[in-house]
């Protein structure tokens, strides 16, 4: 069974747009554009979103007692971001041999995330958040918070680190936006280039 890249939008009908991208059809890009804008959407962000909304996490202004079921998404959010890192940076990369860790350092260190994955940071936060979650279901020396730092995006904490997954969603969304807009600027070449090869790549497999 084929999958949709996005809802209602088949790989019959990327095929079909594809040639207007070859043309360098305005009209084409903005449709491609959008439907890749779908696709992050209905996969990912919205699933943050709706986790985010899920949230019962009891707190001091809750009041929410304490034995009843909860949903404490902080781990789940963070796995979808991680394959939001990987999947974004990946239309960027200029090849397809860069490994996971370095595919993760390059967009932590992207202005939304202000400097917080400076030096060694982005790479333990590979290892900690990353691997750990993925891999083990965990976190290595690392603490996800839902509001704190309330300032800073990372903070040492003992001998680890605490993140404040609601800032670095909103670093995510903020580069993905970025993104699109440098999709739209027809001067971005080799930008558009990796996004056709990309999407041609997502259709093969979807």
């Amino acid at each position: 069974m084929n999958a949709d890249l996005c809802f209602k939008f088949s790989k019959a009908d990327w095929e079909a747009l594809s040639k207007g991208l070859d043309d360098n059809d305005a009209g084409a890009w903005e449709k491609a554009i959008g439907v890749f804008e779908r696709r992050m959407k209905e996969r990912f962000f919205s699933c943050i979103d709706a986790l985010e909304q899920s949230d019962t996490r009891p707190d001091s202004a809750s009041g929410c007692p304490t034995d009843t079921d909860h949903c404490i998404p902080g781990f789940s959010i963070m796995a979808i971001c991680c394959l939001l890192v990987e999947t974004l940076q990946s239309f960027r990369e200029k090849t397809g041999t860069a490994q996971a860790k370095e595919i993760f350092k390059s967009f932590l260190s992207l202005p939304a995330f202000e400097g917080a994955f400076c030096n060694s940071v982005a790479e333990l936060f590979y290892y900690g958040i990353r691997n750990g979650i993925v891999h083990e279901g965990e976190t290595r020396r690392w603490v996800i918070w839902r509001d704190e730092p309330s300032d800073k995006i990372v903070v040492c904490e003992g001998d680890g680190y605490a993140l404040n997954r609601t800032r670095f969603c909103a670093a995510v969304k903020i580069e993905f936006k970025s993104y699109l807009k440098e999709l739209h600027d027809p001067k971005n070449e080799e930008l558009r280039m990796r996004f056709r090869k990309k999407m041609n790549d997502v259709k093969k497999v979807t």
